[in-house]
């Protein structure tokens, strides 16, 4: 359920600010609206820490270790000066990492010309022997006439590698040398060790930093904290002696606020919210329901203020839908040994994605055992008891029930969008603009008429017509009421072919449930075929079996796990969704607390 929220407005005396500021800290209910922009010198100075500390936070980050959690064992500034060592030495490490870099491409060029001394050619051209090297294409080779001497060192991709010596420093000759590098290997490799080291000696002083991890953490933690203090403070409105600022708050805790104003003498508007796009969201459900909330931060998706709260619904249908997309009992059973196991290991870890994947992996296991699907294997279907539970019309393994199955999927996709319209008719259920939604219904029950008829060759029903036109007469003129009845027609009309077709096209979407769970059964069994093919009876066949069994099945789960994000999310996220009218374009509510 998504809070209702009233908009406070907070008057304080500029000499009680900061106390005023403590105070509302502690109450921790109001999201703040900044009534200015904060600008001052004091939270300048302190991003410039923040940027520091966090700059060195992630310097550290690969190097971190538990080290001493003792309170108080390092104060700020300390951390602060150990924050500029830090990042001075670990600029001198990349410098040094790029001059190795560089110095190890200078290494390139001799696999080429092979190893010799760049300082002992340039001592022979000091005795009078000039030593010159090219590069030449092989036509270019011709050029050179039988008098000249050189001496070929390699031959690659029609190039000529040559050395040509001669007495005559300036000598005339139709190419250019190449260059020599201004070191040997020997100088090369001596310079790589120097910086080597150098840049050892760093990352141990860094190892030896990263042992105060936790308190810079915590230093940049508490920084956080004044830094969103300072942004409440001078976020405020100065107005005379008085200063206001404006937040929101639920309608649960304004008594709490209020009560704070009053006993220390503050002034106060509560009233409701003027703009909804800025009024935060908060939701509230049950325990048994926010196990589906890692869906949503995973998605980071939040629903606007004015929009739904869809958990109850998502968790249904996502679920159905993760059963319908692995389709297969024996990955729930894997899934269910897997969540127990890490649930156990992970004690302190939240509990609300665990306790979804124990709901998933039930319905998976649920859905597998009605389908008669266990591993892909027929053979484990048919096993007695197994088999007795099997419902044949929906059965993984029945040749003739692939339209039952799309029937299904259409039946499933109808009853979730007209959910989404029944929810938006009982929000306006005061006004005549539920007819609309109402005839929105409609309209997606002959939409699911026509998908039958033209998916599965399903009869369309006389009926169907009457709902077409009963749906489109309500939409027509209860949609844009506030237009007038007939302007608001017409403004209806423009729009409403195309979303009649994509009605149509929403409840053929479903279809993908069948499609990637058939196409899921398809691949295991294809795996356990390959896998026995050959027998097993040897060590070695038994080995190779069992080795194509776990590859294709942990290939056919990620396969599976994809199709969920992709397919079961969508279908929540995209179709029932676009049926509420959901933006998705909610800010999470953040109060100003300790």
């Amino acid at each position: 359920m998504i809070e209702k929220m009233k908009k406070m407005t907070l008057i304080v005396s500029e000499r009680e600010r900061s106390k005023f500021i403590f105070r509302l800290q502690l109450a921790g209910v109001l999201h703040i609206k900044a009534v200015n922009e904060p600008v001052h010198h004091e939270i300048h100075f302190l991003e410039e820490k923040l940027s520091k500390i966090k700059k060195t936070l992630h310097i550290l980050n690969p190097y971190s270790v538990d080290g001493n959690k003792e309170e108080n064992c390092i104060n700020e500034r300390i951390i602060l000066e150990k924050a500029d060592k830090i990042q001075e030495a670990y600029q001198e490490k990349e410098t040094l990492l790029q001059e190795t870099r560089q110095i190890r491409n200078k290494m390139l060029w001799f696999d080429v010309w092979g190893e010799f001394d760049p300082e002992e050619v340039s001592l022979l051209e000091q005795k009078g022997v000039a030593l010159r090297l090219y590069k030449l294409k092989k036509n270019e080779l011709k050029r050179l006439g039988k008098t000249e001497k050189y001496s070929i060192l390699r031959k690659e991709k029609g190039y000529v590698y040559i050395v040509r010596a001669t007495l005559k420093l300036n000598e005339e000759f139709p190419f250019e040398p190449v260059g020599l590098p201004d070191m040997g290997p020997k100088k090369i490799q001596r310079e790589i060790s120097e910086r080597q080291k150098r840049i050892q000696e760093i990352e141990n002083n860094l190892k030896e930093e990263a042992k105060n991890y936790y308190h810079i953490k915590k230093c940049r933690q508490k920084l956080e904290k004044e830094h969103y203090r300072l942004k409440v403070k001078f976020g405020m409105k100065e107005e005379g002696e008085f200063s206001y600022l404006e937040g929101y708050c639920p309608v649960n805790a304004v008594n709490k606020v209020t009560a704070m104003a009053e006993r220390h003498g503050m002034g106060y508007i509560v009233a409701e919210p003027d703009n909804p796009e800025e009024v935060p969201t908060l939701i509230t459900n049950p325990a048994w329901l926010r196990i589906i909330n890692p869906v949503f931060h995973f998605m980071n998706t939040i629903p606007g203020y004015n929009e739904f709260d869809i958990s109850f619904f998502f968790l249904i249908f996502f679920s159905l839908f993760f059963a319908m997309l692995i389709g297969d009992a024996g990955y729930g059973i894997l899934f269910l040994i897997v969540t127990f196991i890490a649930r156990r290991k992970l004690k302190h870890a939240p509990r609300e994605p665990f306790f979804l994947m124990y709901v998933l992996s039930f319905g998976t296991i649920i859905w597998g055992a009605v389908t008669g699907t266990w591993f892909g294997a027929l053979q484990i279907a048919k096993l007695p008891f197994l088999n007795s539970i099997v419902i044949g019309k929906i059965s993984s393994f029945a040749a003739d029930n692939q339209n039952f199955m799309i029937f299904i999927c259409f039946v499933i996709g109808v009853i979730q969008l007209t959910v989404a319209h029944l929810l938006r008719a009982v929000r306006v259920i005061n006004s005549l603009k539920a007819l609309a939604e109402i005839g929105w219904i409609f309209i997606l029950w002959c939409m699911f008429f026509a998908a039958g008829k033209f998916v599965i060759g399903n009869a369309f029903p006389a009926y169907g017509i009457i709902f077409l036109g009963t749906g489109v007469s309500l939409v027509l003129f209860f949609t844009n009421l506030e237009k007038g009845l007939i302007k608001g027609a017409f403004i209806t009309l423009a729009n409403l072919p195309l979303s009649v077709i994509s009605s149509f096209s929403d409840i053929v979407s479903y279809l993908r449930l069948f499609a990637v769970g058939y196409a899921s059964v398809v691949v295991a069994e294809s795996f356990n075929a390959m896998a026995l093919s050959g027998g097993v009876n040897s060590v070695v066949s038994a080995i190779g079996a069992a080795f194509i069994l776990f590859f294709g099945h942990a290939l056919n789960i990620i396969l599976g796990f994809m199709a969920v994000i992709v397919h079961g999310i969508r279908l929540n996220m995209l179709e029932f969704s676009g049926h509420l009218g959901m933006q998705w374009s909610g800010k999470e509510y953040e109060p100003f607390r300790e």
